[in-house]
């Protein structure tokens, strides 16, 4: 599993294992329908083109979905899937499929986000990738949103930054006095 903050890279680096394969015909992608920034692509700003994928809801649909043979899964915004984890040690463990995933692994609110933790503590390995923090250039392992937001879930990339600890305490506590102030 990539997990990591916005703009860290987790899925240039998924899809840059993707294009090491050869045989792609023993592999199939899959991204949430509620992302609906590239329906049914698997996109990162570091590669022109993208991998086309199958939109499903939940970690379940892959049961509806693979085709025998299939060697190797990859899974983009999986933060955004619903499920029970047990479906990717099913295809791992008894089908022998490597899957490859990549998600936030919290909220911009520095929760938990969706089934991330349970994936992660089901993951033969995760690799954090760092951001560059927005603000000072520092490795940063935070997401921020910068407005205001009535919903963990806001799809879209518009607002949110990568930051370091420090400067995500420093943004947060000015946003408290501008609350206060106002």
């Amino acid at each position: 599993s990539f997990v990591g903050p916005m703009y860290s890279g987790k899925t240039a680096a998924m899809i840059n294992m993707y294009n090491r394969i050869w045989n792609k015909e023993n592999v199939m992608c899959f991204k949430p329908k509620t992302d609906t920034r590239d329906m049914g692509i698997i996109k990162s700003r570091d590669y022109e083109e993208g991998i086309p994928a199958i939109c499903i809801n939940s970690l379940e649909e892959l049961y509806k979905y693979l085709k025998p043979g299939t060697k190797t899964i990859f899974i983009d915004e999986a933060q955004l899937l619903t499920g029970d984890v047990r479906v990717l040690i099913y295809f791992s463990v008894y089908k022998n499929i490597d899957i490859y995933l990549a998600g936030l692994n919290m909220t911009s609110e520095q929760k938990p986000f969706g089934i991330m933790p349970n994936i992660m503590a089901v993951s033969d390995a995760v690799e954090m990738i760092y951001g560059v923090c927005y603000d000072c250039n520092k490795l940063a392992p935070y997401t921020y949103y910068d407005g205001e937001k009535d919903t963990d879930v806001l799809v879209g990339n518009a607002n949110y930054m990568p930051l370091c600890a420090n400067c995500l305490y420093k943004r947060r506590m000015n946003k408290k006095l501008e609350l206060k102030i106002k």
